[in-house]
């Protein structure tokens, strides 16, 4: 017998298990263009939590278009969408990602008394 713990799962099966759950990222298609939300998924934990933040928060919206898309497309989309537009459009990837990750829930956790 081995003193030695073998693991469960290794970072290579990981990796594996990962690509072959991947969901599709956000997309939207204006014009001729689909531009694409990044996947929080591919993100460190840390960058993840931010972009995810930033997704539910209403405080800048323009500021979240400008950090997390490509120069090239926030400026497509801050050109052509009003405000009304732009909250529905970021409302909508914001439950594509919950509906992928899940949310924190709500209330308090069950106890046992």
């Amino acid at each position: 017998m081995s003193d030695q713990a073998q693991p469960t799962l290794t970072f290579n099966a990981l990796s594996k298990l990962e690509k072959a759950a991947a969901p599709t990222p956000f997309t939207f298609g204006i014009g001729n263009k689909v531009i694409a939300f990044p996947d929080p998924l591919s993100l460190t934990p840390e960058a993840a939590e931010k972009f995810m933040a930033a997704m539910e928060s209403s405080k800048a919206p323009t500021q979240m278009i400008r950090t997390w898309l490509a120069a090239e497309d926030a400026d497509l989309l801050l050109s052509k969408l009003n405000m009304r537009q732009l909250g529905l459009l970021i409302r909508q990837a914001s439950e594509h990602y919950q509906g992928m990750l899940g949310d924190a829930g709500e209330g308090n956790a069950s106890t046992t008394d």
